[in-house]
């Protein structure tokens, strides 16, 4: 029998089987550490003052479901493990677990006996009736007049009042039912709103000079309308008047009475008439009038120098084409996202951070999105044209049209799915000559162009960065794996400059790179050999349902629209759970931020969120050359120079050819003893890589723990002849 939290438990409150309490009692004699545990549950359960765990907010330990299904053994192998990890940092969820177990095995285990007398004066503190209650006043009346012409009550029923008495007037104020006037008052308030804005409504100009009576003829505002256009002098409409022509009132007059009484809605503004903006109106001619002229805000994410956040030109030019001597840009399809769960962060260009974007939001042209683990994000293409979805650990920046696609995404990292609706079958006919629908994918400055040939085209791209191998030495070009997995239909991939290939039904497609560093595609994986990824799914429902973690609603909790990410994101990485702390140190490495990386390699209390933090760093570091300077000044703000030196080593990473020479072998081993345990969890992540072993040792073991296993791995030098791995 395996000795843990639970297990230990049921031994303190004596509801394991004989046989079961007797084994693990010796399993206790034999360990110290199980010894002390029992020691420290019995403390914290008799301490004084220990305040209970919060339920809500960052510094909210377990959820209270997730303690009963730990008491019920309702959880995964890998979810007790966290629980059990909660409890052993934290003195209050161990109180709580412990203090919760104790309690339900008294209730389950010993049945309350109540006895009948006790269960028949219960029965007797029933609801009585007004009518049957005698007051104090009625009492004294009655002695004093020596007769009582109401029936007396019974013992019982006096006894209930007088004890329903004494209980009113202990319980507490937001226990007592609420008195009237406050509902009442709060009828009233309501009421004095609608009335208050119902007035508005009768009594707006604004709303009464809108108005035009059935009959067609102009009320007394519309008057008013049509003395303010006389003064304006403004040509009627369909004539284009020169400058310093004067308009007839009658003219005016009958144009005013056409437009309402025999124009339709569609008719008051036609495309030609929109009305334009002064600072770019043409002089000696003037707009046509007879339409309705609305003033229309600039939309800011609008392309062609329409005032936005990151800059405001002062007049609106058009845009200019991606290649003036080449064929035009085809127009832009509107990408809109779609998902009603989960989390997508934005790159705010003016505010130099990321923000949670809201639900069913346009993804623009320049546009830099992030889609963290454990979420997914759903979109729609055009008018449902496409549908594409971003797979939990993806960055993309969405690309304006070109001349070949309409849209298409420089990816960073991560996995993206592509799916053509599929069209009934008589559309599906009419449509054979459909052309097909064009992607831009960029991967490092390279484009490439994806083609979704058929309507039933499901496909799916990965790419991933290379970590670094050599002491300040980029991965060889182009620095990344990318792969293009094809589920079903047609799906033409077209490198740069380089011959396109197509795949019909299940196929892959690599994108590697040539000795020259030009990036290639190789041939195509036959589908006998294919074996279509588990991402790589439509229904995201079902994709859900597999990838469904414990903490992913938690997680989502912690995002606020209106809150930068850095602002926010780095206090989740001291939370009590493990998980939480991981998925804040993964989304940060999403978006490049390495200032709170190294800040969570140094001081996170979870090793989870430190070698996510490891990660994190290697995959950002070999990206710009300019990394390398903000990486060491980065770390020697929190480190001696030394260890910071050390650090900044570490993270470059080793490869084979250093593990076979002994003086690099002997280095990574002393780093295993290190008092800082960024340098220790650093370089035991490099010697498990390189060997595959651990011989017991652990960077967040007692010091005395660690020695001892310091020493294992010096004896495996000696046998391997002093390098970690033999030629």
């Amino acid at each position: 029998m395996r000795l843990t939290l639970r297990t230990l438990l049921a031994y303190l409150d004596d509801v394991l089987p004989p046989d079961q309490a007797k084994e693990l009692g010796q399993k206790l004699t034999e360990s110290n550490y199980a010894t002390a545990l029992v020691d420290r549950i019995k403390e914290v359960m008799r301490r004084r003052r220990l305040s209970a765990p919060d339920l809500f907010g960052k510094a909210a330990g377990i959820e209270p479901n997730v303690v009963a299904e730990y008491l019920d053994n309702e959880l995964t192998p890998s979810e007790i493990a966290d629980v059990e990890k909660i409890c052993l940092d934290s003195d209050i969820h161990l109180a709580e677990v412990a203090a919760c177990h104790q309690i339900l095995t008294l209730v389950l285990g010993e049945p309350v006996d109540v006895r009948s007398e006790t269960r028949a004066r219960m029965y007797a503190l029933g609801p009585v009736a007004k009518s049957d209650v005698v007051t104090a006043s009625d009492l004294a009346g009655a002695i004093s007049m020596g007769t009582d012409s109401r029936p007396k009550p019974s013992f019982a029923a006096s006894l209930s009042s007088v004890e329903s008495d004494a209980f009113d007037r202990t319980l507490p104020n937001y226990l007592k039912p609420k008195t009237s006037w406050r509902r009442t008052g709060l009828l009233v308030l309501v009421a004095l709103i609608i009335f208050g804005w119902l007035g508005l409504l009768l009594y707006d100009p604004t709303v009464r000079g809108a108005r035009v009576n059935s009959q067609g003829v102009a009320s007394k505002d519309d008057a008013a309308i049509e003395a303010d256009l006389l003064n304006e002098k403004v040509p009627p409409r369909g004539q284009g008047a020169t400058a310093g022509q004067q308009i007839e009132p009658n003219e005016i007059a009958s144009n005013v009475a056409i437009v309402g009484r025999n124009t339709k809605k569609s008719e008051l503004m036609p495309d030609d008439e929109l009305p334009i903006d002064e600072a770019n109106r043409v002089v000696g001619k003037p707009p046509k009038v007879g339409a309705i002229h609305r003033e229309e805000l600039p939309n800011p994410d609008a392309v062609g120098g329409v005032p936005s956040k990151r800059g405001n030109p002062k007049t609106v030019d058009p845009p200019a084409p991606n290649n003036p001597e080449g064929p035009p840009s085809l127009s832009a399809r509107k990408i809109l996202s779609v998902s009603k769960e989960g989390v997508l962060l934005h790159f705010d260009l003016a505010k130099n951070d990321f923000f949670a974007m809201p639900r069913r939001s346009e993804i623009k042209p320049g546009d830099r999105i992030v889609c963290p683990e454990p979420f997914r994000a759903d979109f729609i293409i055009g008018d449902d044209e496409c549908q594409m979805a971003l797979i939990g650990g993806s960055a993309v920046t969405s690309l304006e049209a070109t001349d070949k696609a309409s849209f298409g995404f420089d990816v960073s990292q991560g996995l993206l799915i592509f799916e053509t609706k599929r069209l009934p079958a008589d559309e599906a006919a009419k449509a054979e000559n459909k052309q097909a629908l064009a992607i831009t994918i960029a991967l490092r400055g390279q484009q490439h162009l994806l083609e979704l040939m058929s309507d039933d085209a499901l496909c799916g791209l990965e790419m991933h960065r290379r970590e670094p191998t050599h002491f300040e030495i980029e991965p060889e070009a182009p620095g990344f794996t990318a792969g293009l997995h094809v589920n079903r239909g047609i799906v033409r991939w077209t490198p740069p400059e380089g011959k396109p290939v197509t795949i019909e039904g299940q196929g892959f497609v690599a994108v590697t790179a040539d000795s020259s560093a030009n990036i290639k595609t190789s041939e195509i994986g036959r589908p006998s050999q294919m074996v279509s990824p588990e991402w790589l799914e439509p229904d995201p429902k079902r994709y859900a349902s597999k990838q469904k973690r414990l903490y992913n609603t938690t997680f989502e909790k912690e995002f606020d629209i209106n809150q930068a990410l850095l602002l926010s994101l780095p206090a989740i990485i001291n939370s009590p759970r493990p998980a939480i702390s991981e998925l804040a140190v993964k989304c940060l490495s999403l978006t490049d931020s390495y200032q709170p990386l190294i800040k969570a390699l140094l001081s996170a209390d979870h090793r989870e969120a430190r070698l996510a933090a490891i990660a994190g760093l290697r995959l950002w570091l070999p990206v710009d050359p300019q990394n390398r300077q903000l990486l060491k000044a980065e770390i020697a703000r929190h480190l001696l120079p030394s260890e910071a030196e050390a650090v900044y080593r570490l993270l470059w990473g080793f490869n084979h050819d250093d593990a076979k020479n002994a003086a690099t072998s002997h280095m990574l081993v002393n780093w295993l003893e290190s008092e800082q345990i960024a340098i220790r969890e650093l370089a035991f992540w490099h010697v498990q890589k390189l060997t595959g072993l651990k011989h017991e040792y652990s960077p967040i073991n007692p010091p005395g723990q660690r020695r001892v296993a310091v020493e294992r791995w010096h004896l495996h030098l000696e046998k391997k002849g002093g390098a970690l791995i033999q030629d």
